[in-house]
């Protein structure tokens, strides 16, 4: 049960003075929280806004920063009262996303050689990868920024692992790093997979949570790439990818896909204002991804 204490009476009375100065009802709250992907009950807004109770655990935490966006309020403004929480929960171990025989085995010795530290006390929060297509069609860059939890023990250090469309001697560039720095990267000799390490400023011990973000780029010799994909080893909170054309560069068709252990389901998608998103709550382990293409 959630514990009372000085960190819930200040969330509870920000959380109430929101609530009064918006205007809004519990139970219109509710109902915008669950059109978000954030169902809670009622009561539990109930006990939160009384001090009864205090939101603990990932799926509480991302309720309250649904209260947050449909608040107005800034990032932060409540999340920020409540400190790590207690209630981490069971977390699944980690299995590659990747279904070929080769992209698993070259994931695993790619890690190796990276010496990359064990990513089994790691909580994936929330992803939100832009991508930004050119002219040609391919993407240009990516900016992708990223909330993880420990679950126990302490990260100092994330490994992240791309995969070319076909083979070559070219990597991805990673630069503007926020949060942390680059610190090893890596080219497998099949010179399909690459790997990167980003060293966090600050580590995070069981409970805590860090946020990063990176830019990559695709230099001259890089495959041309006409999708964009995450791929994460365990359920995440959150996963947001949104893919931004170049007015001039338009494509006629778009499809978001997913491909888990158990199916792989695509569909068509519209593009609206230049752009096309996918939003997933719990996705994972799995890909998710967006490709698109060009008639004639």
């Amino acid at each position: 049960m959630d514990g009372v204490d000085d960190r819930g009476s200040a969330f509870a009375a920000a959380f109430r003075a929101a609530i009064a100065e918006r205007g809004i009802t519990l139970t219109r709250l509710k109902s915008l929280l669950a059109d978000d992907g954030n169902p809670v009950s009622a009561a539990t807004l109930s006990y939160w806004r009384s001090g009864d109770r205090h939101p603990e655990g990932p799926q509480s935490l991302s309720v309250v920063e649904g209260i947050e966006n449909r608040l107005g309020l800034d990032r932060g403004h409540l999340t920020s009262l409540l400190g790590p929480s207690s209630r981490l929960g069971p977390v699944a171990p980690p299995r590659l996303p990747f279904d070929e025989e080769r992209e698993q085995r070259e994931t695993a010795e790619t890690l190796h050689a990276l010496n990359a530290a064990a990513q089994d006390s790691l909580r994936d929060l929330s992803t939100h990868v832009t991508a930004f297509v050119g002219t040609d069609g391919a993407v240009e860059r990516i900016v992708m920024r990223s909330l993880v939890q420990a679950t126990r023990g302490t990260i100092s250090e994330i490994p992240l692992i791309d995969v070319a469309p076909v083979e070559s001697d070219v990597m991805s560039v990673i630069s503007d790093v926020v949060g942390g720095r680059l610190d090893r990267e890596y080219l497998h000799p099949g010179r399909l997979l690459s790997g990167v390490v980003i060293a966090l400023d600050q580590p995070v011990t069981t409970g805590g949570t860090t946020l990063f973000e990176f830019t990559e780029t695709f230099p001259p010799g890089y495959p041309p790439r006409q999708y964009v994909w995450h791929a994460t080893s365990r359920p995440a909170r959150e996963t947001v990818i949104w893919v931004r054309f170049a007015p001039d560069a338009i494509p006629t068709w778009c499809e978001e896909y997913v491909e888990t252990e158990e199916e792989y389901a695509s569909s068509m998608r519209g593009i609206h204002g230049g752009a096309v998103h996918v939003a997933r709550h719990g996705f994972g382990p799995g890909v998710l991804g967006i490709r698109w293409g060009y008639d004639g």
